[in-house]
């Protein structure tokens, strides 16, 4: 069993009134001692990145590498969230429903993990 620490880092000086300093940190147990960041080119047409019946619970890691085009996340059916240029997303998956990625034009490259817990 291998363990993963993600940790998230929020600063600033000028979003409030108060200076923003939040650092979070966890010890995640990991099944899988192999995981690979892989590529894809994605298209207006939705993607299935993850089926569901494949994994069980997991930790997802994706980032929009590209620089104007958005792309949008869906677990199932349901538009989940959306990636703009250059941002990503770090999160727990219960694996109910599959993981669908579509691009809002042309072909932007996501680049992806998953860590099986």
């Amino acid at each position: 069993m291998a363990t993963l620490t993600p940790t998230l880092t929020l600063t600033s000086t000028d979003v409030s009134s108060d200076s923003l300093s939040l650092s979070v940190t966890d010890s995640l147990s990991i099944t899988k001692d192999v995981v690979n960041i892989s590529r894809v080119g994605l298209t207006n047409t939705d993607l299935t990145l993850l089926a569901a019946a494949t994994y069980t619970k997991s930790y997802v890691y994706l980032k929009n590498t590209d620089s104007s085009i958005a792309m949008s996340v869906d677990f199932g059916s349901t538009l989940s969230m959306s990636l703009a240029a250059g941002e990503f997303a770090f999160f727990p998956w219960e694996s109910s429903q599959n993981l669908v990625v579509v691009a809002a034009s042309g072909t932007p490259v996501l680049e992806y993990a998953l860590f099986e817990a």
